[in-house]
């Protein structure tokens, strides 16, 4: 149903399927925290990976100077060269780690637009706490949160990112 009001999020006020209120915005406009966050169309990927390499750096060179220091300290010379192994081990994981943060991100930015796609429509009710599409949506009726995340993040590539709640929430 359409009023000639106008809704928060602006546009016309279309009355929630779920408790017939037209307190809801489009998806895109909510401003609260935690909601945002929960009907967000993408995982957070945006570091460019400098942070965690300072922080595999750090850690390495502790591990490399423990050994060294324990290896005169406690007179067991085996200890440098376990320590220089471990430094490297922890470089190797970190690189790693940025490898895939970095894969990670360029698979959502990939599927930037299909996430936006298929959330195209959707708005939230933040009395029912859910998300529904006006009719000829992907679904009828107002459906949990975690549904829609789980909607959008498949449409967008990245699904397999999804919190086990969100994962649990697939449709039938």
């Amino acid at each position: 149903m359409t009023n000639d009001g106008e809704a928060n999020g602006g546009g016309p006020v279309v009355a929630c399927p779920g408790c017939g209120t037209g307190d809801n915005v489009p998806v895109e406009d909510v401003q609260r925290g935690k909601d945002r966050i929960r009907l967000a169309p993408a995982p957070n990927k945006t570091g460019d990976g400098c942070t965690n390499f300072v922080e595999g750096v750090v850690i390495a060179g502790l591990v490399a100077a423990a050994g060294a220091y324990y290896a005169d300290d406690r007179d067991w010379p085996w200890l440098l060269p376990v320590g220089i192994v471990a430094a490297l081990l922890v470089m190797w994981g970190t690189i790693a780690l940025i490898r895939s943060e970095g894969k990670d991100k360029r698979r959502v930015e990939a599927g930037a637009a299909r996430a936006a796609e298929a959330a195209a429509g959707a708005r939230f009710c933040s009395a029912c706490d859910g998300v529904f599409f006006p009719p000829g949506g992907p679904w009828q009726g107002v459906a949990t949160v975690e549904r829609f995340r789980h909607h959008v993040w498949t449409a967008g590539g990245y699904g397999d990112q999804l919190d086990e709640k969100a994962k649990a929430a697939e449709p039938a």
